[in-house]
């Protein structure tokens, strides 16, 4: 702190190059916007978290309305771009570690990303939803690429979409919560999505033929097979027999 000679002190600014200085108004921004409302936050605000001053911020931005398009561009894309480096033994290891790594996200930025982008609220500006949806179509073309799919149907889509959806919205729940178990959490939404797929797998024959393959593909414990497996342990006999009757006749 500096003295102003009238007694009262101000901060004293550091001197930073132009870029370096940028980033650190960015980074201070993503702390403030992820933990209070965007009509909550002033440009002064992000001034005193940046240590920097009002006129600095103006400098690089034209306004709150930029800085924070410019913020929820940035948070989306260092999750996205950490979700597109995984890559996994099968398919069903890289949707697992693609959970936990959207998880480590979460908990990196004490839910910056959820709060920015309007994510369990929908407090965001139009700016910041529209980086939302583009960050969901990301993730839901890395799924199809997980599942070797260059085109997939409709109802797939439908159905992944609503997944990502729903892991987002159970991310923003377990911020506030911490319940359940973070691992339990994440079996259950790696569970969901293998779900999803069985029940699209009626409807489209792609889909089905994607399960066999992926019978075939993935290794004995892993989290698909497991799954598999736990359904089927679920069916004593007198319940398996109960369900022959919903099968149809085998052709002669």
């Amino acid at each position: 702190m500096t003295s102003t000679g009238t007694g009262r002190e101000r901060p004293a600014f550091r001197r930073l190059t132009s870029d370096r200085r940028r980033e650190e108004i960015i980074s201070a921004a993503i702390a403030t916007f992820g933990n209070r409302p965007e009509p909550d936050v002033s440009i002064d605000d992000v001034a005193a978290a940046a240590g920097t001053s009002r006129s600095s911020v103006y400098r690089y931005f034209d306004g709150k309305g930029e800085l924070y398009e410019v913020v929820a561009e940035r948070v989306g894309t260092m999750l996205t771009d950490r979700l597109a480096a995984v890559t996994g033994t099968s398919p069903s290891d890289a949707l697992t570690r693609r959970l936990a790594l959207y998880f480590d996200f979460l908990e990196e930025y004490e839910g910056g990303y959820a709060g920015i982008l309007g994510i369990g609220a929908g407090r965001a500006p139009e700016a910041a939803l529209d980086v939302a949806e583009r960050v969901r179509q990301r993730i839901c073309d890395l799924t199809f690429r997980t599942l070797e799919l260059d085109e997939p149907g409709e109802p797939l889509r439908v159905a992944v979409q609503s997944w990502i959806a729903g892991v987002e919205w159970a991310g923003a729940e377990w911020l506030r919560t911490r319940s359940p178990s973070r691992p339990e959490l994440e079996i259950i939404l790696g569970a969901q999505f293998t779900t999803q797929l069985l029940a699209v797998a009626p409807l489209d024959p792609v889909v089905a033929e994607r399960i066999t393959w992926l019978l075939r593909v993935e290794p004995p414990g892993s989290a698909f097979g497991e799954l598999i497996r736990s359904v089927a342990d679920a069916f004593d006999r007198r319940a398996l027999a109960a369900l022959a009757a919903f099968l149809p006749e085998p052709e002669r």
